[in-house]
């Protein structure tokens, strides 16, 4: 008895790892062949949304799936694409698309860990911001961070995101939380994108200062809780 189920135990480790394998494989092919060259193309807002039209009705879905390519592969930078996104489609689509391929990627990276464990976080993120990042989940108040830190342009977004797969959070509370906290910075990215769509630099300028408050309000923010946090789990040890 004790040895079949050590072969069924070998046998779903076997297959965990097969697939394991093979999403990675898909990954790192997918960044080389597509992620470079679009981090490339993504510079320059005119190119960008001529390619997304080349795939005419399937151009909403490729940049929501863009969208959840960059969640997945931390090192895609956000910033460039939801600019591109609101340059492409629009304010509101560029919104909605962000949102949407990103929800779905922040999905992926959620069961991922959960099925195949922390150790799956690694091979996507460096250990030291995971070393950097893990005590988050340790703080009294840290949803609320967790909710600041996505508020912040430019902040370790993603490398949270895989934290979440260890976390007590259940899918719809990832969802939520990572949607709440990104939709400031998308929503003025995607409406500076779309100013500059239509040569309005002087309201380019403005939303993409409103995106720079947010980034500070939300640094500001992010320290004061973290040094109470800090002061607190002082207190009582």
């Amino acid at each position: 008895m004790n040895n079949e189920e050590d072969k069924q135990k070998n046998a779903r480790r076997l297959i965990a790892l097969g697939v394991l394998f093979v999403f990675i494989a898909a990954i790192v092919i997918v960044f080389i062949y597509v992620g470079k060259p679009l981090i490339e193309l993504v510079t320059d807002p005119q190119k960008f949304k001529a390619w997304l039209e080349g795939y005419g009705a399937l151009s909403k879905g490729v940049f929501a799936g863009i969208m959840a390519l960059q969640v997945i592969v931390a090192v895609i930078p956000a910033g460039p694409f939801q600019v591109a996104g609101g340059y492409a489609f629009g304010a509101f689509w560029g919104t909605v698309l962000s949102i949407v391929g990103n929800g779905l990627g922040s999905m992926l990276v959620y069961f991922m860990v959960k099925l195949f464990g922390s150790r799956a976080i690694g091979l996507f993120v460096a250990p030291e911001q995971i070393d950097k990042l893990k005590h988050i989940l340790d703080a009294p108040k840290w949803k609320i961070l967790f909710v600041v830190i996505f508020m912040i342009p430019g902040s370790p977004k993603d490398v949270l995101t895989y934290l979440t797969g260890i976390s007590e959070l259940k899918p719809l509370s990832v969802l939520l939380l990572t949607t709440l906290g990104r939709l400031p910075a998308i929503l003025a990215s995607c409406l500076g994108g779309d100013a500059l769509s239509e040569a309005s630099y002087g309201k380019a300028a403005v939303f993409f200062g409103i995106l720079a408050v947010i980034s500070i309000t939300g640094a500001v923010i992010y320290r004061k809780l973290s040094r109470k946090d800090k002061k607190e789990d002082t207190e009582k040890t």
